[in-house]
């Protein structure tokens, strides 16, 4: 199996063993939204403004803190995901930033998020907005789009 589909699947199980239930609204969960949009987003903008971009949408930053250290496996409570999952207008951004974070890490940015306080998370997301190059970028896209596909085929429809 593929490095890319194997960090988009270990994600997607993870989002699938949060136990949210049922999802309600009309249309896609925030976070397979944001999941899809994101790749084309990255190759029009850019990583830095797509990145940016994101994390002005997030409505709760512990959040993207929670989310991520449930998909490192440091955190047993993956309930901050069910709100990602919602299918409000503004759902998924916090969520998808944290899937950044754990991409970001896996490519071997130095993720340094300690603390769920709004104002470290979103000074963590302003160092590695501006750290990360097209070098980068190259690296993240087949991630990107592998965890674009996976997410698409989610069961919350």
């Amino acid at each position: 199996m593929s490095e890319y589909v194997k960090f988009a699947a270990d994600v997607a199980k993870k989002v699938m063993s949060a136990g949210c239930g049922e999802i309600r609204g009309s249309g896609k969960p925030g976070l397979v939204r944001r999941a899809v949009d994101f790749p084309s987003l990255m190759l029009t903008l850019g990583f830095q403004p797509a990145f940016t971009f994101y994390a002005s949408k997030i409505d709760n930053y512990g959040n993207v803190y929670r989310v991520y250290k449930y998909l490192k496996g440091d955190l047993n409570d993956g309930s901050a995901i069910c709100g990602e999952l919602e299918k409000s207008e503004g759902s998924g951004y916090a969520g998808y930033v944290a899937v950044l974070l754990l991409l970001l890490e896996k490519v071997g940015k130095d993720v340094k998020l300690i603390s769920e306080s709004p104002e470290e998370v979103f000074k963590v997301l302003l160092d590695l907005a501006t750290s990360v190059d097209f070098s980068t970028e190259r690296l993240l896209l087949p991630y990107l789009q592998e965890v674009k596909k996976i997410m698409e085929a989610l069961p919350y429809g």
